[in-house]
C-alpha cells in the first residue's frame, strides 16, 4: 500500500503495511544493549502536567490522506511532562519537527493512533508484538537524546517489558539464526525444547491444577545462591549487577556487589546499597516445593534456586516488601505497585509453566480472573528452555497419589507408584501401579494418547498402562 505524505514540504512516497507503526525495528543483542544503555541514563522524577498547550510546540508538517497521520512517539504532552516545560519555544519547535532522527516520529494508522493518544509505555504497547520492541527502543532513545525524564511507574513497565520481550528475542533470533544456516534442518534449541510464547491465559491453561504437597519442605533442600555457571559469581550477585541501573561496584576478588542503582519493581523503591536489596524467587521455594518441586532431584532444585538464565525467575526488590510476600501465592499477595501487577502474573505464569509447576485451585482461579479483566490480553514474552540440569529428569506426579515411594532407573528417570488415569508430566515417563490383589506392580506409560491411540481430551498426558 502506497501513501503520498508530505514532511516539511517535501513530497514523498512512501510504501507501508496497514499495521500500527513504521520506523526501524532493532535487529540484534548490540542494539536491545545500547537501548538498555540508554535507559538506565534517564532521570527518573516525577512529571509536571500543568501549563501543557498544544501551540507551545510548533508543528510543521502534513499529510494527503486522513487514513494515516504522522505522529511523534514521544508525543508534545509526554514531553512537556517529562521536561519540555521549561524549554526553549525554539527547541520545543525542533523536538515535534524532527525528521533527521528516524526514531522521532513514525508513520501510524489514523485509528490507532487516537487510540494511544498520550500515554506512554506503563499504559499503552503496540497490538503487534512484532512492532513492541522497536517503539520501546525508539521511545527510550528519544527520552535519552532530548534529555527527558521517567516517572516511576514509566521506567519500571519499560524496562520489564523490553528486558522480557526485546532482550531474550534478539539473542534467539540470533542463535537461531546461525543454527538454521549451519545445518540446513528445523530451528531447534540445544535441549530440543522449543521456545514458547503467546496469550498469558492460554499458557495458564497447559498448567496443572492440583491440589499442594505441603509437607516435607526445608529451605536447605535449595542450595542457592551458588555460582552454578562457573564465572566466579553466586546468582545473588549476578542479579544485582544485572538489574543495576548504573554500572555497578564489584569487588574483583569476591565478586561482591557493593553499590549500585537499583528501582524495585514491586513498588518503585530506589537504592544503591545492595543490603536494602532481596533477590526474590518469583515463585518462592515453599512454593516451588509444594507445586511439584517435592519430586525432584537435588540437582534440579538448585539449578531452580539459582535461576539467572530467564530474568523472570529472580528479581532483585526491596527487601522488606519481599519479606512481606514471603512465599503467598498470586491468590494471596500482589505487588503494591499495582502498574505492575500483570507484568508479576505473567512472570509467576512463564515460570511455572516453564518449570512444569502446578497451581491449586484457589492459584489457579485468581490468575484466571485477573486475565479475564485487569489484565485482559496479557501476552508472555518467549520462554527460553531450561538450562542443562545433570541428573535426569524427574517424575512429577499428582500428590494425591496412594505412595510416593520412588526407584531410580537406569537413566537417571525417577520410577514412582502413580494414580492410573491421573494427570502427568514429562509425556514418555515411566511409572508404576499394583493393582488389587496382585503383588507385581504393573507398568504406566505417561502419554497423551490411550492405548489405542486416541487422543486424551484436552490435549494433556495421564499415565495408562505401557
Amino acid at each position: 500500500m502506497k501513501w503520498r505524505l508530505s514532511v516539511n514540504g517535501a513530497m514523498a512516497i512512501v510504501t507501508i503495511s496497514v499495521s500500527m507503526l513504521a520506523f526501524s525495528q532493532p535487529s540484534s543483542a548490540t542494539s536491545a544493549d545500547s537501548t538498555l544503555s540508554q535507559l538506565g541514563g534517564i532521570r527518573i522524577a516525577v512529571e509536571r502536567p500543568a501549563g501543557f498547550r498544544q501551540t507551545l510546540f510548533d508543528v510543521h508538517r502534513s499529510q494527503s490522506n486522513s487514513a494515516i497521520t504522522i505522529a511523534n512517539i514521544v508525543t508534545a504532552r509526554e514531553a512537556w511532562k517529562s521536561g519540555a516545560w521549561e524549554w526553549s519555544a525554539a527547541k520545543r519547535k525542533s523536538f515535534v519537527n524532527d525528521t533527521l532522527d528516524r526514531n522521532s516520529v513514525a508513520l501510524n494508522v489514523a485509528r490507532n493512533a487516537q487510540l494511544r493518544g498520550d500515554r506512554d509505555p506503563a499504559s499503552w504497547l503496540p497490538s503487534n508484538s512484532a512492532q513492541t520492541c522497536a517503539y520501546l527502543s525508539a521511545w527510550v532513545s528519544i527520552k535519552a537524546r532530548w534529555g527527558l525524564s521517567m516517572d516511576t511507574r514509566e521506567f519500571i513497565n519499560t524496562r520489564t517489558a523490553f528486558t522480557q520481550q526485546c532482550v531474550s528475542n534478539s539473542r534467539t533470533t540470533s542463535t537461531v539464526a546461525n543454527t538454521a544456516a549451519s545445518n540446513g534442518n528445523a530451528i531447534t534449541t540445544t535441549t530440543g525444547k522449543p521456545i514458547v510464547v503467546g496469550s498469558a491465559l492460554a499458557i495458564l491453561q497447559t498448567i496443572r491444577v492440583e491440589n499442594e504437597f505441603a509437607s516435607g519442605y526445608d529451605r536447605s533442600l535449595f542450595e542457592h545462591w551458588r555460582d552454578v555457571d562457573g564465572d566466579g559469581c553466586d546468582s545473588r550477585d549476578q542479579v544485582l549487577k544485572r538489574d543495576s541501573l548504573s554500572l555497578p561496584q564489584v569487588d574483583p576478588i569476591s565478586c561482591d556487589v557493593v553499590a549500585g542503582d537499583w528501582v524495585s519493581p514491586y513498588d518503585g523503591g530506589r537504592w544503591s546499597n545492595p543490603a536494602d536489596i532481596d533477590i526474590d524467587h518469583v515463585v518462592a521455594l515453599k512454593e516451588a516445593w509444594d507445586s511439584g518441586a517435592w519430586a525432584w532431584s537435588a540437582a534440579q532444585r538448585k539449578a531452580y534456586a539459582n535461576d539467572t538464565s530467564d530474568s523472570r525467575t529472580l528479581l532483585a526488590v526491596t527487601d522488606s516488601v519481599n519479606q512481606s510476600k514471603s512465599d503467598k501465592d498470586p491468590s494471596n499477595w500482589l505487588p503494591p505497585l499495582q502498574s505492575y501487577t500483570c507484568t508479576y502474573i505473567g512472570n509467576w505464569i512463564a515460570v511455572k509453566a516453564r518449570w512444569n509447576l502446578s497451581m491449586d485451585s484457589s492459584e489457579f482461579g485468581r490468575l484466571k480472573n485477573l486475565l479475564q479483566s485487569t489484565c485482559n490480553g496479557l501476552d508472555i514474552a518467549p520462554i527460553p528452555a531450561l538450562p542443562s540440569i545433570s541428573g535426569g529428569t524427574t517424575v512429577v506426579t499428582n500428590p494425591g497419589a496412594t505412595s510416593t515411594a520412588s526407584t531410580t532407573t537406569s537413566t537417571g528417570a525417577v520410577a514412582t507408584q502413580i494414580n492410573p488415569g491421573s494427570y502427568c508430566s514429562p509425556e514418555g515417563a515411566i511409572g508404576y501401579y499394583t493393582l488389587s490383589g496382585s503383588s507385581t506392580p504393573t507398568t504406566y506409560i505417561c502419554s497423551k494418547t490411550d492405548a489405542n491411540g486416541v487422543p486424551y481430551s484436552g490435549g494433556r498426558a495421564r499415565w495408562r498402562r505401557a
